[in-house]
């Protein structure tokens, strides 16, 4: 039996793809050991290589999959050329070169102009998460080496009334209270600012209602307060949270106002759970509304959103619509077994020199 190395940057349910990862090693039939890298490197890291060289030649696999680009994926993909490793697959879920505001601009050119190609060079064959990624401008070069995307999947949950009253019950939202959530790391491209925006302008008719704001990041501060101002919206700031599903639950409506995506896992959880969904129109966003489920409009764009909004608040016959739309687009597209399948038919495909 082959042996199939993954590769990952953070520890299980830490972000996106680690998520997927550990979603996929619980459900596959298949056992594939993993090399989990829990730490950032810290630039390039001479360390680093040397021990992923050493722990990729003590598996010794056939195929190595390194999840993401980036500082992290760059050092997979040198070690897994060191190593010896006979076929290299690199999966998309970002890049540098999206980030608005990183956190040290130098670093990210590095990294988007030097380390990402790099990686990309040193891949046999890539696979993004979504039709969007893989037309981007950055992978030109690379056609040759795309396969077919590979979507994220998500569990199908049942939901619990009775959790939806905890959730209400604990944060102070009325039972019968219109109540928006929104889940992202709160920094100035995932658009929560947008969101506050538009809420500001909803006439007294739309209020009142609570807005469940779920994650962290360095925008928090400034967002808490661009809240606070609003009369009749009250926003519950959570931080970053386990049992996303959970808060999922307690709300009537998900509202996605980022300004770039891939394909998001938070996007997909909320319609796993029935809820109608307001998006922008950006990456794999249009891909997966477009199949139904939700409400597009323009990125860092209010007073489209708030025209958008104000008829979802308006009909709850609309919302419940929406939200067994979503589920159905989730059983039928997004399920963990149709990532599963995806990912194992591509490593077969490579395996056996017929990638797809």
């Amino acid at each position: 039996m082959p042996i199939i190395l993954q590769h990952c940057f953070g520890t299980p349910g830490s972000g996106g793809p680690a998520t997927a990862l550990e979603r996929m090693l619980k459900s596959s039939g298949r056992s594939y050991p993993v090399l989990w890298q829990d730490r950032p490197a810290g630039g390039v890291s001479l360390s680093l290589l040397r021990d992923f060289v050493r722990r990729i030649r003590e598996v010794d696999p056939d195929l190595i999959h390194i999840r993401g680009l980036g500082n992290e994926g760059f050092h997979a993909a040198v070690a897994a050329r060191r190593a010896g490793v006979r076929k290299v697959l690199v999966s998309i879920h970002g890049t540098q070169r999206d980030l608005v505001a990183p956190a040290s601009r130098l670093r990210s050119a590095v990294v988007a102009g030097i380390l990402e190609p790099v990686t990309l060079r040193l891949a046999d064959h890539i696979v993004t998460v979504c039709d969007f990624a893989a037309e981007r401008d950055f992978l030109r070069p690379h056609r040759r080496k795309l396969l077919a995307p590979v979507p994220n999947g998500v569990p199908l949950p049942t939901v619990d009334p009775e959790t939806r009253q905890r959730i209400r019950s604990e944060l102070g939202i009325d039972p019968e209270r219109m109540t928006l959530i929104s889940v992202s790391r709160l920094s100035v491209e995932k658009g929560v600012g947008d969101l506050a925006q538009a809420l500001a302008t909803l006439p007294p008719s739309a209020r009142p209602l609570d807005v469940i704001i779920l994650g962290d990041g360095p925008d928090r501060p400034g967002l808490k307060e661009k809240f606070s101002r609003q009369s009749g919206i009250t926003a519950h700031f959570t931080g970053f949270r386990k049992n996303v599903g959970d808060y999922l639950q307690a709300a009537d409506l998900f509202v996605f106002p980022s300004w770039h995506e891939n394909l998001s896992n938070a996007l997909l959880e909320a319609m796993s759970f029935s809820l109608p969904v307001l998006a922008t129109a950006v990456g794999g966003n249009v891909e997966v509304l477009r199949k139904g489920g939700g409400v597009l409009v323009p990125a860092q764009n209010p007073e489209a959103m708030m025209a958008a909004l104000l008829p979802l608040l308006a009909s709850a016959e609309r919302r419940a619509a929406l939200g067994a739309e979503a589920r159905r687009v989730i059983e039928a597209q997004y399920s963990i077994d149709r990532m599963i399948n995806g990912w194992e038919q591509t490593y077969d495909a490579i395996l056996a020199g017929k990638p797809a």
